[in-house]
C-alpha cells in the first residue's frame, strides 16, 4: 500500500470513528472549560451555559425556578488571587440576571408542565481562595432556601441549604464558575421537607430581608466600645470615652482603655469592636482588624483597595494619628481566619463579617 493510500485509509477510519461516536454517545461528559484568563484579569466570574443534571436526578418534578437575590453584597462574589494581586471577584452583570440566566441555562431542560414551581431565595453566594503550597485551595458557600408552589400564589418551604465547600488543586481561579454550578446543582437535588405552612411571596421575601433591619445597618455606628456582637448589631456601645494604646504584652498588641461615667479608667477586658471617628475595628486577641461598611454588611478593609478606600485610609491615618493611624492607613494588615465554617478542614482567610452571627466569613 502506498503512502498516499495509507493516509486516505487513515482519514476514512477517523471519519468513521467520529460518526460512530456521534451515533452512540457514551456516559462520559466532556469536561467543562475553565474560564478565560482575559475575563479573570478584570475579576469577573462568568457562569457557564451548560445543562446540568437529568430529570432522574431530581427528587420532584419542577415547572420552573424563579431566583430572588437577598444577598448582603450584590457587587462582590468574594476575592481572588491573580499572581501577587488580590482583587474583588464580581459577577459579569447585575446579580439578579446573573443568577437567573445561569439557572435558566442550567436547569430549564428539566421543566415539565405538571411540576412544582420553585422559588429560590439566595441569602449568600461567596467564593474565596487560599493560594500557596503544592495545591491551591478554593472555597464556595451557597446559602439559600427553596420554596415550592402549585398555584404560583402561595409557597411552602421545601428545603434550606448553607454549605461551604473546599476544593484543592491547581489553577482553581479559573474554576470558580464550576464550583458555583455544583453548589446550585446540589441545591436542586435536596430532598423536600414536610411542611403544611403556606406563605405569600411578599411575606417570604420580607422574612429573608429582616436581617437588614438592625441599627448597625440602618444608622451610622456610634463611636465607642462594643463588648459583644449583639451590642454592635444594636449600635449600643458600652463605653463612649476610650483610647487605644500600645499594649504591654506582645508585638502588635493593642489595649482599649475606657473611662466610666464616674471618671474611672481601666483596660477593657471584653471587647468585640471599637469605633473611633467613624472608623470601625474588630478587636481580635489584642489585634485591630479594620472593617468597612459595604452594602448590607462589613468587609475587612484590606480587601477594598480601590482609589476611594485609599483616600479614606489616608484620612483615617490623619484622624487617629501615630502608630494606630499608620495601622488604619495600611488597611489593617492582619490576616484572620474565617471561623464561621468549622466543618472545613482548612480555614479560609476571612474577608467579611456574618451579620447574623458575628463570625468571620470568606
Amino acid at each position: 500500500m502506498s503512502t498516499k493510500q495509507s493516509l486516505l485509509l487513515s482519514a476514512l477510519l477517523t471519519a468513521s470513528a467520529v460518526t460512530a461516536m456521534a451515533q452512540y454517545p457514551t456516559d462520559e461528559v466532556a469536561p467543562v472549560k475553565s474560564q478565560k484568563q482575559a475575563e479573570l484579569n478584570t475579576g469577573k466570574i462568568v457562569l457557564g451555559k451548560e445543562k446540568l443534571l437529568t430529570a432522574e436526578q431530581l427528587p420532584l418534578k419542577i415547572s420552573g425556578i424563579e431566583v430572588v437575590s437577598a444577598l448582603w453584597d450584590t457587587a462582590h462574589l468574594g476575592f481572588i488571587s491573580l499572581g501577587s494581586r488580590w482583587m474583588p471577584a464580581t459577577p459579569d452583570k447585575a446579580m439578579t440576571p446573573y443568577l437567573s440566566e445561569f439557572v435558566e441555562n442550567a436547569f430549564s431542560h428539566l421543566y415539565t408542565p405538571d411540576g412544582m414551581k420553585l422559588l429560590w431565595v439566595i441569602d449568600d453566594l461567596r467564593i474565596g481562595e487560599q493560594p500557596g503550597g503544592m495545591t491551591e485551595k478554593a472555597f464556595v458557600r451557597l446559602k439559600a432556601t427553596a420554596y415550592g408552589s402549585t398555584d404560583g400564589q402561595y409557597y411552602k418551604r421545601l428545603y434550606a441549604m448553607d454549605e461551604a465547600k473546599l476544593n484543592r488543586g491547581l489553577g482553581l481561579t479559573k474554576k470558580h464558575h464550576q464550583f458555583i454550578a455544583g453548589a446550585f446543582a446540589e441545591l436542586l437535588q435536596k430532598t423536600p421537607e414536610k411542611s403544611d405552612s403556606l406563605w405569600a411571596k411578599s411575606d417570604i421575601l420580607a422574612r429573608h430581608l429582616q436581617i437588614r433591619q438592625v441599627p448597625a445597618l440602618t444608622a451610622q455606628l456610634k463611636d465607642g466600645v462594643y463588648q459583644s456582637f449583639e451590642a454592635f448589631r444594636n449600635n449600643t456601645p458600652v463605653f463612649t470615652q476610650f483610647e487605644i494604646k500600645k499594649g504591654e504584652y506582645e508585638y502588635e498588641w493593642w489595649d482599649i482603655i475606657a473611662t466610666t461615667p464616674e471618671g474611672q479608667k481601666g483596660r477593657v477586658k471584653s471587647c468585640w469592636a471599637v469605633v473611633k471617628e467613624g472608623n470601625i475595628f474588630r478587636y481580635v486577641e489584642g489585634k485591630l482588624v479594620q472593617l468597612e461598611r459595604f452594602e448590607y454588611g462589613y468587609v475587612i478593609s484590606r480587601y477594598l483597595k480601590d482609589s476611594r478606600n485609599r483616600s479614606r485610609a489616608a484620612m483615617t491615618g490623619g484622624i487617629l494619628g501615630g502608630a494606630i493611624g499608620a495601622l488604619a492607613a495600611s488597611g489593617s494588615g492582619h490576616m484572620v481566619s474565617a471561623d464561621a465554617f468549622p466543618a472545613l478542614k482548612v480555614s479560609p482567610d476571612a474577608t467579611a463579617i456574618d451579620m447574623e452571627t458575628g463570625a468571620f466569613i470568606f
